[in-house]
């Protein structure tokens, strides 16, 4: 009997842990979201001391007071998520009353993934979190009023050199971008471009419903992992690119070659139409 209590209690005290290693990471920064594909936020509060509480009422307050402090994190990371170029989310909020209000949604519509009280320290911890992508994620909620607000890009579409590019014996049917060498920021919408500024991808000219879904693209910090992301999707073959450089922070540069053969392998899979790319980053 006394193995028994002794075995339950173990197990009482070990539910915590995991329960809270089956959490998604915490974000420390808006770029880290677009890694891990969701915001995920933790907030601590404390019940009021200014009056008498019951145990009941101040597992509550302090829950309650966790829960306000893991909102206001979630808006400050919200907030610093790159829309495109030197644009931050707060400034197109800032802008827009649409955008402002549809930010403010999601951080009230937040879902809490976990909760928990300590009695003896009379602490409440709340954790919220929201997708990148999906239809009630940031790019699902957000893009439908982010797209009609950016200006037309100033470059022209790539037009691809005269004489021919030769085709690998098995054609591709993705794109990795190496990143590693350069500062980039991920946002939602990230470009493409030839060093001679013509643009190869623009994530606002795909359909809505797969910028949605995917965004930009994928973000990873190995290229071995953005094979494997690519390969869940189907892709066998992907055409890995190291970037040449970045412009205005979220577009990344190709060199000449580079973008005459991305162009050459898209027009025989169409991965970009799909948004088939994954950045990697440092």
């Amino acid at each position: 009997m006394k193995r028994f209590i002794i075995a339950f209690a173990f197990l009482f005290l070990i539910r915590p842990v995991i329960a809270m290693a089956e959490l998604p990471p915490l974000t420390t920064d808006p770029s880290q979201a677009f890694i891990t594909g969701n915001i995920t936020v933790k907030g601590e509060g404390a019940a009021p001391t200014d009056r008498p509480l019951s145990a009941a009422q101040k597992r509550i307050l302090a829950i309650r007071a966790a829960k306000v402090i893991a909102l206001r994190e979630l808006a400050e990371i919200l907030e610093g998520v790159a829309v495109s170029g030197e644009t931050i989310l707060k400034d197109a909020a800032t802008q827009s009353d649409t955008i402002r209000a549809t930010v403010q949604g999601m951080i009230k519509g937040a879902k809490v993934v976990q909760e928990a009280y300590d009695p003896l320290t009379e602490m409440g911890a709340v954790y919220v979190s929201i997708s990148m992508h999906g239809s009630n994620g940031v790019a699902g909620q957000l893009l439908p009023q982010l797209l009609p607000t950016l200006p037309p890009p100033q470059a022209p579409v790539y037009i691809p050199p005269a004489a021919p590019v030769a085709e690998p014996p098995q054609p591709y049917d993705a794109l990795i971008l190496d990143l590693k060498e350069h500062q980039f920021k991920p946002a939602l919408i990230n470009r493409i471009l030839a060093q001679n500024g013509e643009i190869l991808y623009d994530p606002t000219k795909i359909a809505q419903n797969v910028l949605v879904e995917r965004g930009a693209g994928d973000y990873t910090n190995d290229v071995g992992k953005a094979k494997a992301i690519l390969s869940e999707r189907g892709s066998k073959n992907p055409l890995v690119v190291k970037a040449a450089g970045v412009a205005r922070f979220t577009d990344v540069q190709v060199s000449a070659d580079d973008a005459a053969n991305i162009f050459t392998a898209n027009q025989k899979a169409n991965f970009l139409e799909g948004a088939k790319v994954v950045f990697v980053l440092k």
